[in-house]
């Protein structure tokens, strides 16, 4: 079970859309709830995520997101530029 989840109310959780979120996972250096706290605030000023939730108990730490119109790259820049390691997981 993730140790942090979080779900931002969207429009496009509320109106019926063909179009289908993307499924971003990363690898972070997240440690502690303080810091999932802090990359939180950066996580919820982003138009287009839907949910996240962060698994401080996985060794990857990994960071799950749910969104539209974003790039794993837009998450990578958010994270790293908060002073934390963040790699994307592929399949």
């Amino acid at each position: 079970m993730p140790s942090h989840y979080h779900t931002t109310p969207s429009p496009m959780m509320t109106q019926p859309s063909e179009i289908r979120p993307d499924i971003l996972v990363f690898k972070t250096g997240l440690r502690h709830p303080g810091e999932v706290s802090r990359v939180a605030v950066l996580l919820e000023s982003l138009d287009g995520i839907l949910k996240w939730n962060v698994d401080l108990d996985d060794c990857d730490r990994v960071l799950r997101i749910e969104a539209v119109g974003l790039s794993c790259y837009d998450i990578i820049r958010l994270v790293s530029q908060a002073g934390f390691l963040c790699e994307e997981l592929e399949d």
